[in-house]
Protein backbone atom coordinates (compact mmCIF):
# COMPACT_ATOMS: atom_id res chain seq x y z
CA UNK A 1 0.00 0.00 0.00
CA UNK A 2 2.08 3.40 -0.95
CA UNK A 3 1.63 6.73 0.41
CA UNK A 4 2.46 9.64 -1.49
CA UNK A 5 3.85 12.72 -0.65
CA UNK A 6 2.91 15.81 -2.45
CA UNK A 7 5.04 18.66 -3.68
CA UNK A 8 3.87 22.99 -3.91
CA UNK A 9 1.27 22.20 -6.91
CA UNK A 10 -0.41 19.13 -5.22
CA UNK A 11 1.52 16.32 -7.59
CA UNK A 12 3.08 12.80 -6.35
CA UNK A 13 6.49 13.69 -5.58
CA UNK A 14 7.58 10.48 -3.67
CA UNK A 15 6.00 6.60 -2.69
CA UNK A 16 7.02 4.99 0.72
CA UNK A 17 5.83 2.03 1.68
CA UNK A 18 5.03 3.65 5.31
CA UNK A 19 3.10 6.81 6.78
CA UNK A 20 4.76 9.83 7.16
CA UNK A 21 4.19 13.41 8.58
CA UNK A 22 1.98 14.80 5.51
CA UNK A 23 1.30 11.66 3.39
CA UNK A 24 -1.72 10.18 2.23
CA UNK A 25 -2.36 6.65 1.41
CA UNK A 26 -3.88 6.01 -2.11
CA UNK A 27 -4.20 2.77 -3.50
CA UNK A 28 -1.69 1.08 -6.27
CA UNK A 29 -3.96 1.38 -9.28
CA UNK A 30 -4.60 4.67 -8.80
CA UNK A 31 -4.31 6.75 -11.84
CA UNK A 32 -1.87 9.22 -10.18
CA UNK A 33 0.16 6.47 -8.83
CA UNK A 34 0.45 4.51 -12.15
CA UNK A 35 1.18 8.39 -13.81
CA UNK A 36 3.91 9.23 -11.04
CA UNK A 37 5.51 5.56 -11.75
CA UNK A 38 5.65 6.07 -15.16
CA UNK A 39 6.65 9.49 -15.99
CA UNK A 40 9.99 10.11 -17.03
CA UNK A 41 11.84 12.34 -14.41
CA UNK A 42 11.54 16.10 -15.30
CA UNK A 43 8.68 15.73 -16.91
CA UNK A 44 5.55 17.24 -16.75
CA UNK A 45 3.39 14.79 -18.86
CA UNK A 46 2.77 11.32 -17.87
CA UNK A 47 3.95 8.60 -20.85
CA UNK A 48 0.56 7.11 -21.96
CA UNK A 49 2.40 4.00 -23.40
CA UNK A 50 4.39 3.70 -20.13
CA UNK A 51 1.04 3.90 -18.07
CA UNK A 52 -1.03 0.99 -20.63
CA UNK A 53 2.01 -0.71 -20.35
CA UNK A 54 1.77 -1.20 -16.49
CA UNK A 55 -1.54 -1.75 -16.65
CA UNK A 56 -1.72 -4.29 -19.18
CA UNK A 57 1.14 -5.89 -17.12
CA UNK A 58 -0.70 -6.00 -14.36
CA UNK A 59 -3.31 -8.12 -15.85
CA UNK A 60 -1.52 -10.47 -17.24
CA UNK A 61 0.50 -11.10 -13.50
CA UNK A 62 -3.44 -12.08 -12.95
CA UNK A 63 -3.68 -14.37 -16.07
CA UNK A 64 -0.71 -16.32 -15.23
CA UNK A 65 -1.57 -16.78 -11.64
CA UNK A 66 -4.41 -18.32 -12.98
CA UNK A 67 -2.76 -20.52 -14.90
CA UNK A 68 -0.57 -21.84 -12.48
CA UNK A 69 -4.17 -22.77 -10.50
CA UNK A 70 -4.87 -24.76 -13.14
CA UNK A 71 -1.88 -26.37 -13.77
CA UNK A 72 -1.21 -27.24 -10.42
CA UNK A 73 -5.52 -28.42 -9.98
CA UNK A 74 -4.33 -30.50 -13.40
CA UNK A 75 -1.99 -31.84 -11.31
CA UNK A 76 0.61 -30.56 -14.44
CA UNK A 77 3.11 -29.22 -11.89
CA UNK A 78 2.78 -30.12 -8.15
CA UNK A 79 2.58 -27.15 -6.10
CA UNK A 80 5.46 -28.36 -3.34
CA UNK A 81 7.87 -29.12 -5.66
CA UNK A 82 8.00 -25.17 -6.84
CA UNK A 83 10.75 -23.43 -4.56
CA UNK A 84 9.60 -22.17 -1.10
CA UNK A 85 10.02 -18.75 -2.22
CA UNK A 86 7.07 -19.41 -4.93
CA UNK A 87 5.14 -21.59 -3.26
CA UNK A 88 4.93 -18.33 -0.22
CA UNK A 89 4.12 -16.09 -2.74
CA UNK A 90 1.42 -18.08 -4.13
CA UNK A 91 -0.07 -18.41 -0.70
CA UNK A 92 0.59 -15.05 0.13
CA UNK A 93 -1.26 -13.83 -3.30
CA UNK A 94 -4.41 -16.35 -2.90
CA UNK A 95 -5.00 -15.37 0.62
CA UNK A 96 -5.06 -11.43 -0.15
CA UNK A 97 -7.16 -12.37 -2.73
CA UNK A 98 -9.85 -14.56 -0.89
CA UNK A 99 -9.48 -11.58 2.20
CA UNK A 100 -10.56 -8.82 -0.89
CA UNK A 101 -13.06 -10.81 -2.77
CA UNK A 102 -14.13 -14.12 -0.77
CA UNK A 103 -12.72 -16.28 -3.59
CA UNK A 104 -14.93 -15.23 -6.48
CA UNK A 105 -12.51 -13.41 -8.74
CA UNK A 106 -11.10 -16.22 -11.08
CA UNK A 107 -10.88 -15.14 -14.20
CA UNK A 108 -10.78 -18.74 -15.52
CA UNK A 109 -13.74 -19.05 -13.91
CA UNK A 110 -14.58 -22.87 -12.72
CA UNK A 111 -15.37 -25.48 -14.96
CA UNK A 112 -17.36 -27.77 -12.31
CA UNK A 113 -20.96 -28.90 -13.85
CA UNK A 114 -19.78 -28.60 -17.54
CA UNK A 115 -19.27 -32.41 -18.04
Amino acid sequence: MPYIERDSQGRISALTASAGAGSEHLPVEHPEVLQFLTTPEGQGQGDVSGMEMLLSDLKLIRVIEDVIDLLIAKRVIIFSELPVPVQQKILQKRGKREKLFGGGADILGSDKGIL
